[in-house]
């Protein structure tokens, strides 16, 4: 399989919010995506200023996706990278690792020094993205609060 990186454009917004739904909807997630709320999710990033979008594609097809957001913070700009999403089939191909070059490349040429993420302690998720070069926060929680 070949692919290549590029800058997220509209006209791929559904081939990226179905990436969002694929992924999502297996395990370790579990999530059940609806692709409205993925597109909605998606099209949020493209708005956002000094945002980091990109997409594998392969013969039109987007097989994955990075998005991240351009925070300041008190060390200077950061990447928050609010998603990274490879469709199931295409996992395991590299897909990943390019994005999440990638960005870590387009963060630094944007001025900022570092990109961070919010993802599982454990598992083959954290083990890929410490296998990327990104460490584990020892001092960090995820705190939520929801109505339901």
């Amino acid at each position: 399989m070949s692919f290549r990186i590029e800058r997220l454009a509209l006209e791929h917004l559904n081939g990226a919010a179905a990436v969002l739904v694929g992924a999502y909807s297996g395990p370790p997630w579990n999530e059940n995506w609806s692709l409205e709320a993925a597109v909605e999710n998606v099209k949020t990033v493209l708005e956002t200023p000094r945002s980091i979008a990109l997409a594998a594609i392969d013969g039109g097809k987007v097989l994955g996706i990075a998005l991240g957001i351009r925070q300041r913070r008190h060390a200077g700009p950061v990447i928050y990278l609010d998603e990274l999403s490879v469709l199931p089939e295409a996992q395991g191909r590299g897909i990943g690792t390019a994005l999440l070059s990638a960005v870590f490349e387009a963060a630094k040429a944007e001025g900022c020094n570092s990109v961070w993420l919010v993802s599982q302690r454990d598992g083959a998720l954290s083990k890929f993205y410490q296998r990327c070069g990104f460490a584990v926060g020892g001092n960090l929680g995820l705190y939520s609060k929801s109505s339901a």
